[in-house]
């Protein structure tokens, strides 16, 4: 006979997941990527997850959580940095389990800078910070690195360089003592100036790739800020070659003579996404289906800026089927002067791109608040559910990320942005980003204490 009065006869207990706070000082942008990742060494037996973000202060900061042990350790990889959000870390976990950081100034500086842990799986191993100069390539921002099993002994760094363009260079994966060399030049990929003389013109991009032989890119002709309509492209890079394809396959450039030149009137099916009378775009994720297929997440962007509209591309094989998402709002920070394009943002399951997190204006206990929401995609293209994952918060919750490789469900799978946010530059008295980073926990709900059992 048990002593238990535990209902016996009842329902499973029910899992519930709620918001819990990772760092209150915290920020990053979404054009560098990944900003975590999850690594299992198979040689090791390690399982640890990577985060990075940059503070208030400015400084780099990364967390390792250990999915075996659950412990949690804070990294401070560089003191006192610039306090500009858009220099939020990336990770690169190389062939030998040793991780790999980068990190570079908001365009101010020809340098990327970086470290490389001295033993696999353990960020406290951090070695010594060292650079990679683009002299003569522009200065740096966006560092989005890959390992591509085709060219084994390097991986490729493409970032916002060469003429404020995307750009993409080759290097030796690191020696035991961290050093690395550049193998191939840095190249510019695409080019949407209509002359050498013309400035201003900033496509922004976001990569992903097959692991094997191509780099995949979703940008834009320009910033939003400046063009209207504002097209929004894709193509990938054969890595082999050095050839730029559309999405068909057919070679749109080869790097190796020059960029693509961008047309804002561009009309070739299988490498224009999205163009719209009246409408700013602007990218916010890439990714690649089961098929081999890429999926792209962008907001439609009124005139005047105020009206943002969630949207998902997925390559049919002949062509860009668009699934209208939902009502973003308008920009999502308290300032009405300053970067109107700045939508509270989405992010893609990389794992299963029928799943997106993006952030939605909601009314609630206290008032119209950016939450968090899930929305699965049906394979043809229609929206299967929507769900609402954070409710009632007194911040905004923006920039929601789901953790590269991370199992859904599992610890420190996806990461947002929470607080208030007023500018990306924190220095010289501005008011900038006071957020801090937000993930899920796992509870267990219990039944209530107030509740007997009757067969006790």
């Amino acid at each position: 006979m048990t002593n238990s009065n535990r209902n016996l006869n009842a329902e499973p207990e029910r899992i519930e997941r709620i918001p819990t706070t990772l760092t209150g000082d915290g920020a990053w942008c979404w054009f560098a990527d990944p900003r975590a990742l999850r690594h299992v060494n198979a040689s090791t037996g390690s399982d640890k997850t990577y985060i990075g973000y940059i503070d208030v202060a400015g400084s780099i900061q990364a967390v390792q959580y250990d999915h075996v042990s659950q412990e949690r350790k804070q990294v401070r990889v560089r003191a006192g940095f610039q306090q500009d959000d858009h220099n939020n870390p990336t990770f690169l976990a190389l062939p030998d389990g040793r991780v790999m950081i980068f990190y570079s100034e908001h365009s101010t500086t020809p340098y990327f800078y970086y470290r490389v842990t001295a033993r696999p799986d353990d960020l406290e191993t951090l070695g010594p910070e060292k650079i990679i100069a683009t002299t003569g390539y522009g200065n740096t921002t966006y560092p989005s690195p890959f390992v591509m099993t085709d060219q084994p002994g390097y991986f490729y760094l493409l970032w916002r360089g060469m003429n404020w363009h995307p750009t993409v260079a080759r290097y030796t994966l690191p020696d035991p003592n961290g050093d690395v060399t550049c193998d191939m030049e840095p190249k510019q990929i695409v080019d949407s100036r209509g002359s050498e003389q013309e400035t201003g013109k900033r496509p922004y991009a976001k990569y992903e790739t097959n692991g094997k032989d191509k780099i995949m890119m979703s940008y834009t002709y320009t910033h939003p800020d400046n063009m209207i309509p504002n097209s929004l492209y894709y193509s990938y890079l054969d890595v082999n070659t050095l050839t730029l394809h559309g999405a068909d396959g057919h070679q749109l450039a080869d790097l190796n003579r020059g960029p693509l030149k961008l047309d804002n009137k561009e009309t070739d099916p299988a490498h224009l996404v999205d163009r719209q009378p009246g409408i700013r775009n602007w990218n916010w994720d890439i990714a690649v289906d089961k098929e081999g297929y890429p999926v792209i997440l962008f907001v439609r962007i009124n005139g005047d800026k105020d009206r943002h509209h969630y949207c998902y591309a997925k390559w049919s094989g002949s062509d860009w089927r668009i699934t209208p998402l939902a009502d973003g709002g308008r920009w999502f920070h308290q300032n009405d002067q300053r970067e109107l394009c700045y939508s509270g943002g989405m992010t893609l399951d990389h794992n299963n791109p029928s799943t997106v997190y993006m952030s939605i204006p909601v009314k609630g206990t206290y008032g119209e608040v950016f939450e968090i929401h899930q929305c699965v995609i049906a394979h043809d293209g229609t929206i299967a559910e929507i769900n609402q994952v954070t409710e009632n918060s007194t911040h905004n919750n923006v920039r929601p990320f789901v953790v590269r490789h991370a199992a859904l469900g599992e610890a420190y799978d996806l990461i947002w942005m929470h607080g208030d946010y007023y500018y990306w530059d924190h220095s010289q008295g501005r008011l900038g980003y006071t957020t801090g980073l937000r993930t899920l926990c796992e509870i267990v709900a219990i039944e209530d204490e107030g509740k007997t059992d009757p067969s006790a």
